[in-house]
């Protein structure tokens, strides 16, 4: 649920939308000016946000907000 929140934290920041809601299944284009650089901007500040820093290989892993949920509890956790 941590996580959850912290992302939720996250995606609220870079889209400057204290009420944005985020779902699991959301992929790139579902968020208004979500693009490839709002990808990077998230990727970013998640690994600032979780103290976690992310492989290429990981971020190309990555599909879905609950991919990225995941794979930050995976690290968090190791």
């Amino acid at each position: 649920m941590a996580t959850e929140l912290g992302v939720l934290e996250v995606f609220r920041a870079v889209f400057g939308d204290p009420s944005l809601v985020i779902a699991d299944r959301m992929v790139t284009g579902d968020i208004a000016g979500w693009d490839s650089f709002k990808n990077i901007e998230i990727l970013l500040k998640c690994e600032s946000h979780f103290g976690i820093q992310f492989r290429s290989k990981e971020i190309d892993s990555i599909k879905t907000i609950g991919d990225l949920i995941a794979l930050i509890e995976r690290k968090v956790t190791t």
